[in-house]
């Protein structure tokens, strides 16, 4: 520690940082389709997800723009490769990322695979009805990605408990989650 104490200072100040986005997220997946704040962590919103995430015994896969080595010494996470990853990062909604991450099995579904992706905007892409636990009857609304995306997801979580959960992280510091129960129709 300095002598000014600025090393205390900089630790309460990312507890809380670190506190604030673990609501948000926890939100974002309880309730699908809803933005909810997301503090950057060094600038990178993609840095603040994977600081909460990303620990010791998990592994992770990264197709994104994000100092990983960084990630790799707060975290003592581990890089694999997609197809065993517990955790997928990308610059963009990415359907060979969603082609990789593992669904999980019937006896063990919770090894399925979440994917966190960095999006301009959350307010473009494809309109769509949610519904399922944490929406009450069902909400219209836009989710950024294409219709293949869609596509792609419900096939990856046709055999629920077992499928994918998805993060969505904006550059505009917002999150939302799309947990693998949600049903998603297109509108």
């Amino acid at each position: 520690m300095n002598g000014n104490g600025t090393d205390m200072i900089m630790q309460v100040d990312m507890e809380q940082l670190n506190r604030r986005n673990f609501r948000s997220l926890l939100q974002a997946l309880s309730r699908p389709g809803t933005e909810h704040p997301l503090y950057p962590l060094y600038g990178s919103v993609v840095m603040a997800a994977a600081s909460l995430l990303l620990y010791a015994e998990v592994s992770f896969f990264e197709d994104a723009a994000v100092d990983w080595k960084l990630i790799q010494a707060l975290t003592g996470s581990l890089r694999s490769g997609a197809e065993e990853a517990d955790y997928l990062f990308f610059d963009d909604p990415s359907l060979q990322g969603l082609r990789w991450a593992r669904t999980g099995e019937s006896r063990n579904p919770e090894s399925g695979a979440t994917l966190l992706f960095r999006c301009q905007d959350l307010q473009a892409g494809s309109r769509v009805q949610l519904s399922g636990p944490g929406i009450d009857g069902s909400l219209e609304t836009i989710l950024p990605v294409s219709r293949s995306f869609l596509d792609l997801r419900a096939v990856k979580n046709r055999h629920f408990p077992t499928g994918v959960d998805c993060f969505f992280l904006s550059d505009k510091k917002e999150v939302l989650g799309i947990p693998r129960s949600t049903v998603v129709k297109i509108l």
